[in-house]
């Protein structure tokens, strides 16, 4: 008798410990996959950042370049100049370090229905 019990609470033991492995790969898998996709959006991120500070660096007088609000590196909502440097927030993720330029012309951004507007004077 005591030994049947044994098996079965043993038995049991190994199916709770099976199942605590399982849910722990579900979740790890789960979890990697997420900081892959926020980490993607983070890279989207800094290109647009440092494809605009090049475009500000070549630029001449009286230039304009548009950033759509749906672009390829995801939906952007905000451009900001400050200190020398491009911010750009897409997807809700604001940026923090920004990428610097260098110009020696004024720059300043507007904001269409659906676009961003950088105009350099």
């Amino acid at each position: 008798m005591k030994g049947g019990k044994f098996s079965k609470r043993a038995e049991l033991m190994h199916e709770v410990i099976i199942h605590i492995i399982l849910v722990g790969l579900i979740f790890a898998v789960f979890f990697m996959a997420t900081s892959e996709k926020i980490n993607a959006r983070g890279v989207r991120q800094q290109v647009l950042e440092k494809q605009t500070a090049l475009l500000i660096d070549s630029a001449v007088l009286g230039m304009s370049f548009e950033i759509p609000k749906k672009n390829l590196n995801g939906i952007v909502q905000s451009v900001e100049l400050k200190e020398g440097k491009v911010f750009i927030g897409i997807e809700g993720l604001v940026s923090f370090k920004g990428c610097p330029y260098f110009s020696k012309y004024s720059i300043s951004v507007e904001e269409s229905q659906d676009k961003f507007i950088i105009r350099i004077k």
